[in-house]
C-alpha cells in the first residue's frame, strides 16, 4: 500500500474518531447544559461553514469560485449541503438527543451498506456473497440495537429509530454524492460551502439567535470542540480520506467511530449498555470489516502533489 492510500485510511479513521468525540460532547451538552439539536447543529454548521469558506477563499480562490460558474455544479453543491451535510448532521444529533451517542452512532453506520446497495444498482450488478453477508450483519446489528432481541418491543423510541435511519441514509448521500466535486475543486472549499448552505438552511428553520441552555465555561468549551474538531477537522479529514480511498472504503474505515463512541459513552457519560447493545455494535463493525477488503483494485498514486485529480471518480454522483 502506497503512502497516498495510507494517508487516506488514516484521515478517514481520524475523522471518525473526531465525530465520536463530537457526538459524546453533544450528548453531554444535551444532558447537562440544556442545549438541543435544533440550536446546536444550525450554529455548528454555520460557524464552521463561515470559517472554512473564508479560508477557502483566501487559499483556493480560483477553485472556490469556479464551482459557481456552472448551474450543474451549484445544484450538486446545494444537494450536498442540504441532503448530505445538513440532514446527516441534524439526524445524527437529533438521534443522540433522543437516545444516546453510542446507539445513534452505530445505527448511522448502516450507511455503508446503503452505499454498497446504491453502487451495485448503479453498476447494474448483483452484490457478491461477501457483500451480501456484510449487509446481513448490518441488518442483524440494527435489529439487536433496536429491539435487544425481542421483536415485540423497541429498545429505543420509535422516533429515535426513525432519525437514526434517516441519518444512515443521509450518511450514504454524504459519502458518495460530493466526491466528483471534491476531485475537481478540493476538499476544503466543497466542505466549507456545503456546511454554510446547510447551516443557513437549518438556521432559517430553527432560528438559533434565540439562545437556549445554560451557558458557562464548560458549555463554551464543548461548543468549540464540536465546531473545530467534530466539524471542521472531522469533515475535512473524512472527505479527503474518501477522495483518496473511495466512498465505500472511507465509510468503512470511519467505522472506528461507533467503537470510540461506545467507549466514551460508557466510561465518560456513564450510559449503561446491555449485552445486546454490544452484540449489535459487533455485528455492524463486522459488516464494515467484511466490506473493507471488497475492492482489491489498486488506486493509482499521483506522481506529485501538484498533479490535478480526475474530474469524476468511480461511484461518484455529481
Amino acid at each position: 500500500m502506497g503512502r497516498y492510500k495510507r494517508i487516506g485510511y488514516f484521515m478517514a479513521a481520524f475523522g471518525g474518531m473526531c465525530w465520536a468525540f463530537s457526538g459524546a460532547c453533544g450528548q453531554y451538552l444535551f444532558m447537562n447544559r440544556g442545549l438541543n439539536a435544533d440550536w446546536l447543529v444550525s450554529v455548528r454548521l454555520t460557524v464552521a461553514g463561515i470559517l472554512l469558506t473564508l479560508y477557502s477563499l483566501a487559499r483556493w480562490r480560483g477553485k472556490a469560485t469556479a464551482m459557481f460558474r456552472s448551474a450543474r455544479k451549484v445544484g450538486a453543491l446545494v444537494v450536498f449541503g442540504l441532503f448530505g451535510m445538513a440532514l446527516c448532521q441534524y439526524a445524527f444529533f437529533r438521534s443522540i438527543e433522543l437516545s444516546n451517542a453510542a446507539t445513534a452512532t452505530t445505527l448511522q453506520y448502516t450507511g455503508p451498506a446503503i452505499v454498497l446497495v446504491w453502487l451495485a444498482l448503479r453498476e447494474k450488478r448483483m452484490p457478491s456473497k461477501q457483500e451480501l453477508l456484510a449487509v446481513l450483519c448490518a441488518i442483524v446489528g440494527v435489529y439487536l440495537l433496536a429491539t435487544h432481541g425481542d421483536p415485540t418491543q423497541l429498545a429505543l423510541s420509535g422516533k429515535a429509530f426513525v432519525w437514526c435511519m434517516i441519518g444512515a441514509c443521509a450518511f450514504a448521500v454524504y459519502s458518495v454524492q460530493p466526491r466528483a466535486l471534491i476531485e475537481r475543486y478540493d476538499t476544503v472549499p466543497v466542505t466549507g460551502f456545503g456546511m454554510l448552505i446547510g447551516g443557513i438552511a437549518l438556521g432559517a428553520i430553527f432560528q438559533p439567535w434565540h439562545i437556549v441552555g445554560q451557558w458557562d465555561a464548560v458549555t463554551v468549551c464543548g461548543l468549540i470542540v464540536i465546531v473545530l474538531f467534530g466539524t471542521i477537522c472531522a469533515f475535512c479529514c473524512y472527505l479527503e480520506g474518501v477522495r483518496r480511498i473511495g466512498a465505500a472504503k472511507g465509510s468503512i474505515i470511519a467505522a472506528v467511530e461507533p467503537v470510540t463512541s461506545a467507549i466514551l459513552s460508557v466510561f465518560w457519560l456513564g450510559v449503561p449498555l446491555q449485552v445486546m447493545d454490544y452484540a449489535g455494535i459487533a455485528f455492524i463493525v463486522a459488516a464494515m470489516i467484511l466490506l473493507a477488503g471488497k475492492d482489491k483494485k489498486p488506486i493509482p498514486e499521483p506522481e506529485a502533489a501538484e498533479q490535478p485529480a480526475p474530474a469524476v471518480s468511480d461511484g461518484a454522483i455529481e
